[in-house]
């Protein structure tokens, strides 16, 4: 499909904004994946106040709710299909619209 160039700057803003929330949701997440680490350690002290086991729970919710997060963020500004695993395509793997 044909884009007009005003079509394809505003994808590439779109893209922009979607990496950028990509790269501030991912913070969280490497967090939690740390915290659930040591929470499901034996003999691990408690977390404020909360025990290993719930503190493991609640690191599981966030990176399931980062995952679902990047589902339905991750995605072509144009066709609207998952990008892939990789933080900085040029293009869209699928209709090749550029991405930068």
């Amino acid at each position: 499909m044909q884009y007009t160039e005003q079509q394809l700057e505003d994808f590439k803003a779109e893209f922009a904004r979607r990496r950028k929330r990509q790269l501030l949701v991912s913070l969280p997440v490497v967090a939690a994946f740390l915290i659930f680490a040591v929470a499901s350690q034996k003999g691990t002290v408690p977390f404020f106040g909360l025990p290993p086991a719930v503190v493991g729970a609640i690191a599981f919710a966030v990176i399931l709710g980062t995952l679902v997060f990047s589902l339905s963020n991750w995605r072509c500004p144009a066709c609207n299909k998952y990008l892939g695993k990789g933080i900085g395509p040029s293009f869209c793997p699928r209709c090749g619209v550029p991405l930068r």
